[in-house]
């Protein structure tokens, strides 16, 4: 194995890779977007640019953000072990820290990883001065619009500094709007983009055996999704009434966004919005029954009976919802639970690790309580930290350690696991429901295979959103990928332009 050699690198630590040297060769020429599988190496390539600017500019600094504490410190530790730099010069700083402390930091570090909040912050306060900076990367550069940070902060380095910028993703969506709104805020002029099946990479992947399991829904189940589906209908009807036009939640999220800004020039917006959230949960409780489990389906129309908001009384106060409460309080668990008790008591049975996605916390529960009867299963659970059962950064970050040494063999998780925490030991990783957004798949799919053969299966009930989420989180990622490349050949053109111009 050969690995890469130079005097701020230390001795085989990286290792050489074609496909690193070429993307390498573009990001250390024009600020880049590079959009890499998970797993492929970002951090070590961000690593290799980093080495790069400190030797042509070695009075520069360093900015490094990363969009949560975690990942932020698992890249300072990913520094440590690349660069050939003295670790004092290496440094995390995050809200954590006063801003008093931050500003004296800043003057003796040379590489700074940080959240983009509180670069933000010390940009406002005065105590981080980018004049002097060489380098921005940005981790997880898909978040690079609207009014998130990152935005601001690369706003405030291109106009004081002539540095580059680095942008690192596995995905940065499939809307041809959006990244070209990542790339604009960014300043981005080449885009580097690699696919695992591209012949400089496949080496490099592990084996990933992909499985597909569909479940039906029982018949007590079909006849509470019926008449949910029928409740849900009556209020989109209502909604169409005023024009809205909804199709999906994301519709329905969409309009209650845009109505809530216009509530103070437009009294029906009242009454609109009152029907929206009433749809919105309809929808919430139909995906539980039909995608989750019956007993998350209960937990929630519970919480549907105390709520005191006009909308949820009136959906608790609703004979359809008491008929489809009556029978799902008599029917059997949802055949996903079994199937997953199954799969994951196989997998650990063999020794292997699961990681488990589950979107609904409501449901996470459940599946931990079912697991922890399961012979052989050690299971944890990894959430974020609002709510009442959230956990701190900290304790996020001690149960992913002791789910890599083993004290766990199962960890199921919500969102929060999809991106940046690196979990490398999974062996296994099982989709309990799926997600329509390619950006969330990709993630959820980079959690497996990074240093072993892993297996990734689908858990999908027929005739529900899981099977139309599947098929439009897919369609998505080959949409984004020929958008990238599109793009990557508009870049090359429009700089062979400019070299034909200026000569």
């Amino acid at each position: 194995m050969a690995y890469v050699s130079h005097s701020l690198i230390k001795e085989n630590s990286i290792e050489s890779r074609l496909y690193q040297e070429t993307i390498l060769k573009t990001a250390a020429a024009k600020n880049t977007l590079v959009v890499l599988p998970t797993g492929t190496g970002k951090t070590p390539l961000a690593a290799l640019l980093v080495a790069d600017r400190l030797e042509k500019f070695p009075e520069s600094k360093i900015l490094v953000l990363a969009p949560t504490k975690p990942l932020a410190s698992q890249h300072e530790k990913s520094f440590r072990k690349f660069l050939n730099i003295d670790g004092d010069k290496i440094i995390l700083l995050t809200g954590a820290m006063s801003a008093q402390l931050r500003a004296k930091e800043y003057s003796d570090a040379k590489i700074i990883l940080s959240t983009p909040q509180t670069s933000e912050n010390d940009i406002k306060n005065g105590s981080l001065n980018l004049r002097n900076f060489s380098l921005l990367v940005v981790d997880e550069a898909h978040r690079s619009i609207g009014n998130y940070a990152y935005t601001s902060v690369a706003k405030t380095y291109r106009e004081n500094s002539n540095g580059l910028i680095l942008g690192l993703t596995a995905s940065p969506g499939s809307s041809e709007e959006k990244i070209k709104q990542i790339c604009g805020n960014l300043f981005i002029e080449a885009v580097e983009i690699r696919s695992e099946t591209d012949g400089d990479v496949s080496p490099y992947m592990q084996k990933v055996e992909t499985e597909t399991i569909r479940v039906d829904l029982p018949e007590n189940l079909k006849a509470a999704q019926l008449i949910l589906k029928s409740m849900l209908r009556k209020r989109i009807e209502r909604l169409n009434g005023f024009r809205l036009h909804i199709l999906s939640k994301k519709d329905l999220l969409d309009a209650q966004r845009r109505i809530a800004k216009q509530l103070g020039r437009n009294p029906a917006g009242y009454a609109i919005i009152s029907a929206i959230a009433e749809a919105i949960k309809i929808w919430y409780l139909l995906e539980l029954a039909e995608t989750q489990s019956v007993s998350a389906s209960m937990t929630y129309a519970g919480k549907l009976k105390k709520d005191k908001s006009k909308g949820a009384q009136r959906i608790a106060g609703d004979p359809e919802f008491e008929k489809a409460v009556a029978i799902l309080e008599k029917s059997g668990e949802h055949p996903k639970v079994e199937k997953l008790v199954e799969l994951v008591s196989g997998s650990v049975g063999e020794g292997k690790k699961v990681i488990i996605f589950s979107h609904y916390r409501d449901n996470i529960d459940l599946i931990k309580s079912k697991l922890s009867e399961a012979a052989g299963c050690s299971p944890a659970v990894l959430i974020g930290q609002s709510g009442s059962k959230g956990l701190s950064q900290k304790e996020q970050i001690d149960i992913v350690r002791s789910f890599d040494d083993g004290t766990y063999n199962c960890l199921i998780t919500s969102p929060i696991g999809e991106e940046g925490l690196h979990i490398g030991s999974a062996d296994t990783a099982i989709f309990y429901d799926t997600v329509p957004s390619e950006i969330r798949t990709i993630q959820r799919r980079g959690r497996v295979g990074r240093s072993k053969i892993g297996k990734i299966v689908f858990l999908i009930t027929r005739g529900t959103r899981d099977e139309a989420n599947f098929y439009i989180a897919r369609r998505k990622e080959k949409q984004m990928k020929e958008i990238l490349s599109g793009m990557k050949k508009d870049f090359e053109e429009k700089a062979e332009q400019k070299k034909l111009g200026e000569f």
